[in-house]
């Protein structure tokens, strides 16, 4: 967290135009809520293959994929 913080300050000091500083704001924050939300569904992820494998399935590979969302 503290170097969220951190980043945060490092923006709002590096942009003199409100307009450019809130933009870098925003892709900032669009990155973190990604990297926040492929965090959350891998692990939700990793609990359907769990349930899964209760269930006497077994996993042969795990594909990789893809999820649009309207922040990227």
């Amino acid at each position: 967290m503290e170097s969220i913080i951190t980043d945060i300050v490092k923006i709002i000091k590096s942009e003199n135009n409100v307009i450019a500083r809130e933009k870098a704001l925003m892709c900032y924050f669009f990155g973190l809520i990604r990297e926040l939300i492929k965090l959350a569904l891998e692990e939700v992820d990793a609990g359907l293959v769990e349930e899964t494998k209760k269930q006497g399935y077994q996993i042969e590979k795990k594909n990789k994929r893809s999820v649009v969302t309207a922040f990227g």
